[in-house]
């Protein structure tokens, strides 16, 4: 795996933009392997405390999976486009908890934005997938605040 991993990551051999992934973004921008390297793993290092901060909460478990499957996606520095048939997992969460609770008007226009900018792929030459994942995390984090509030706000005395 350490010659996939310097002609992939360090040369670019399989084109940075191509890369759906953090390290994808800072390569394709002209940063250098080791900010790539090092912003991935930072990345990675807040996700990973993130889900076991998540995983230790009272949240629904519908959320609880969708942050570890899309945690899972924005962690790797080898994600391309075909790899993000996996983003379906947080989304299929989300949507579940949605159809128990309502749904928020952000989540049908977060999921229809992550779906154009997937669609885009073809016709674009930059890190459209990382977006989308983006969007979906950003979607579970939004979840994820409003249970909290509206448990805290059922907690509190009349």
């Amino acid at each position: 795996m350490p010659v996939t991993s310097r002609i992939v990551l360090g040369e670019g051999g399989a084109d940075f933009s191509r890369l759906q992934s953090l390290s994808g973004l800072v390569r394709a921008h002209g940063g250098s392997e080791a900010l790539a390297w090092s912003a991935q793993a930072a990345l990675a290092l807040a996700l990973a405390v993130a889900i076991a901060r998540l995983w230790r909460s009272r949240a629904a478990f519908e959320l609880k999976a969708a942050g570890i499957a899309c945690a899972a996606l924005l962690a790797t520095p080898y994600l391309y486009v075909y790899d993000l048939v996996a983003l379906t997992i947080p989304a299929a969460f989300l949507i579940r908890l949605a159809l128990a609770r309502g749904f928020y008007a952000s989540e049908v226009f977060g999921v229809a934005a992550a779906v154009a900018l997937l669609l885009s792929f073809p016709y674009t030459k930059t890190q459209v997938g990382l977006a989308a994942t983006a969007i979906i995390a950003a979607l579970i984090v939004q979840c994820i605040v409003l249970a909290a509030r509206r448990d805290a706000t059922a907690l509190t005395p009349a």
